[in-house]
């Protein structure tokens, strides 16, 4: 379900590897501390590496898909250590420090110890669940056989309620899954949304709702200028052409309304040319700009009206509408890249006049008498219609984030907002200045589109360029230059609505602004060619020495399991007896002696899988007179031992290694 099926393949087969094999090495709790240790620092990296390598909102999830093989050092030791089970104290410090004072005391105290496999198991379910393929119709069959397996493996009791039980449930949660994937799929499309929640074909405003309007701080994208290159003031990601009384939309809403961008090799450069029918030589004469930011599937890129082509972004694909919207499908969750812009043409089509000089029929009195008082319908430059357009809203009004205005049926007259915005209140956020001047310019009979994006507001002088942030959304318009043949950017919004969003940044957002640039910056630089093969380096080596560290560890604890089982230091047949010699033999079937389990209790453990106990029950009881009673042995009970420790050898031999063996400390 993560997509590493071969990886979580050889994870499986190590922690089941226990079963097949009776290597085991000695982890005391001080080991089994250090192992959480590790793994917790392992567990810390990976979250800083994941939220610096990527989205935000998807950071979590891949943390969680990842947790199975971060946490696979404890159920290492737990699976090939001398226990079956860990102390619960390994993962608190205060808990193990409780622990070594009530030693040094002298005090009693009992450890609960619990299986980590039943932690691992949970969290390989979760794992699983948040991974990328977990829409794949196998996940909740698999959930359900796998959570049948393991109650079934565990022995847990009243199986017969259980099983039946865990089938409804998949049954449930399969129907649930399908109706909520139809439910979203039917949203979806009446929304018209994006996979970034960006919709080129409608745009929802808080014209006709009370209330303050609420923007973001947080950094969307920022810009660095090129040499010699003077800054865009509006950066556009969608215009619209029919006004719906509060909302904007398009009426070619049809999804073939985009194109894939064309590209041109120029130099050595490929280029993304918004205008197929651009007569320009070479982009890179052009005035730009490098433009940052976190971009998910169909983002919209914010552009002057007037690009020319795009570079250096690393995209799957890049479409463009009739109405110049340009979104992009990014290959990773950050891109950078270069924008080209003053260059002489437009991205958008001509005007529709049947659709860009359409005007609402509410709104046609009020829209009629603004414009015959300011005399724009006069046959005059199109400079001074929209200098006369601009002083009417710059001396009679004010711009206000905090909105007064209702909708149309909070009132009896049938008022539009936007009549009451012109006549009553003239105060409004962009949204109503940008309407209002829209539909005064096509009543004078001049195309006009309503635009969204960004103002150009806050420098970023400690390093060089400019910050765009939520609050510095706008709103204008596009006009039709019929003399040109161009769309113009039109911005009837007072002035002074920038100070508005100039206030001092908090601490909490100098702190955010900081981490974002960290990341940003961080992914870009891991993933630049230049720097692929440096990190790659890096990380196998750090990763050979961790190998080698790790297994010169168990080399050595393997070495000290083994010096003790031949108990150095002592000498005489009383300290070692001719039963010794089936040491090395009996570990092939029992595992490694735990410690403090004398070595007659642990030959006892042989008593299953052999044919019979009467040679293993004498030669213990030789064993344990030879050792221990102090009185001389008889002179053939040597000589008897030697041939007992044979015959149980031959047994051994014809054994079926495959029998199951009793766990540690079962009679």
């Amino acid at each position: 379900m993560t997509d590493r099926p071969l990886f979580g393949l050889l994870l499986a087969l190590v922690v089941e590897g226990r079963h097949w094999t009776r290597v085991r090495w000695e982890f005391d709790d001080a080991a089994c501390a250090r192992v959480w240790q590790f793994t917790a620092m392992g567990i810390a990296l990976a979250a800083v590496l994941i939220w610096l390598d990527g989205s935000r909102y998807t950071a979590l999830p891949s943390l969680l898909s990842w947790l199975p093989p971060l946490l696979f050092p404890i159920q290492f030791i737990q699976s090939y250590g001398l226990r079956d089970t860990l102390p619960l104290n390994t993962f608190s410090f205060l808990a193990r420090h409780r622990h070594e004072r009530n030693q040094r005391l002298g005090l009693i105290e009992e450890t609960p110890d619990f299986n980590f496999g039943n932690v691992l198991f949970a969290v390989t379910m979760v794992s699983a669940a948040v991974g990328s393929s977990s829409s794949n119709w196998l996940f909740l069959p698999g959930m359900v056989v796998l959570t049948g397996w393991m109650l079934v493996s565990a022995g847990h009791g009243r199986l017969r309620v259980m099983i039946p039980l865990l089938l409804v449930t998949g049954l449930l949660a399969m129907t649930g899954r399908f109706v909520l994937e139809k439910t979203e799929e039917w949203l979806g499309r009446a929304g018209g949304h994006g996979r970034s929640g960006f919709d080129p074909n409608f745009a929802n405003t808080l014209i006709g709702t009370a209330g303050v309007v609420q923007q973001s701080p947080d950094i969307v994208w920022r810009l660095r200028l090129a040499p010699g290159s003077a800054p865009p003031r509006l950066l556009r990601t969608a215009s619209f052409n029919t006004f719906l009384g509060s909302n904007w939309q398009n009426q070619r809403v049809s999804i073939t309304d985009f194109r894939d961008l064309d590209t041109r090799l120029i130099g050595e450069d490929p280029y993304y040319l918004l205008n197929e029918h651009w007569l320009g030589n070479d982009p890179s004469l052009l005035p730009a700009f490098a433009l940052r930011g976190a971009a998910a599937a169909e983002s919209p890129l914010p552009l002057p009206g007037d690009t020319a082509a795009l570079r250096d972004f690393a995209l799957d694909g890049v479409e463009q509408n009739s109405f110049g919207t340009v979104r992009v499908f990014p290959k990773n969750p950050v891109i950078d890249g270069m924008v080209f812009w003053r260059g002489g043409n437009n991205p958008e089509t001509p005007p529709v006049p049947k659709e860009d000089l359409r005007i609402p029929l509410a709104e046609r009195e009020t829209i009629r008498t603004v414009t015959d008082s300011l005399g724009i319908r006069a046959e005059i430059p199109l400079s001074l219609r929209l200098a006369r357009i601009r002083t009417f809203f710059h001396h009679e009004f004010r711009y206000t984030r905090r909105l007064t205005i209702r909708n149309p049926s909070y009132r009896v007259d049938g008022a539009t907002a936007i009549s009451r915005f012109l006549t009553d209140s003239r105060a409004g956020h962009c949204e109503y200045f940008a309407t209002a001047a829209a539909l005064m310019l096509r009543e004078a009979g001049i195309p006009a589109r309503y635009a969204t994006g960004y103002m150009l507001i806050e420098r970023d002088p400690k390093r060089g360029g400019f910050v765009i942030r939520g609050t510095h959304g706008h709103a204008w318009c596009r006009v039709w230059d019929a003399d040109a043949g161009l769309w113009l950017d039109f911005d009837p919004t007072p002035p002074d609505w920038t100070a508005s969003v100039t206030v001092p940044p908090t601490l909490r957002q100098r702190l955010g602004d900081e981490l974002k640039r960290l990341r940003e910056d961080f992914f870009l630089w891991r993933n630049h060619p230049d720097h692929r093969l440096a990190i790659s380096g890096t990380m196998i080596g750090v990763g050979v020495l961790l190998s080698v560290f790790i297994a010169h560890r168990l080399w050595r604890s393997r070495r000290r399991l083994e010096a003790r089982s031949r108990v150095p230091g002592y000498e005489g047949p009383l300290v070692r007896t001719p039963l010794h010699q089936l040491e090395i033999r009996a570990r092939r079937h029992l595992g490694e002696r735990p410690p403090g389990m004398p070595f007659a209790r642990w030959l006892e453990r042989l008593r299953p899988i052999l044919p019979h106990d009467r040679c293993l029950h004498e030669a213990i009881a030789l064993h344990q007179r030879l050792r221990f009673d102090p009185a001389p042995p008889a002179p053939d009970d040597q000589q008897r031992l030697v041939q007992l420790a044979e015959e149980l050898g031959r047994m051994l031999k014809r054994v079926d290694k495959n029998q199951r063996i009793p766990p540690h400390g079962a009679p």
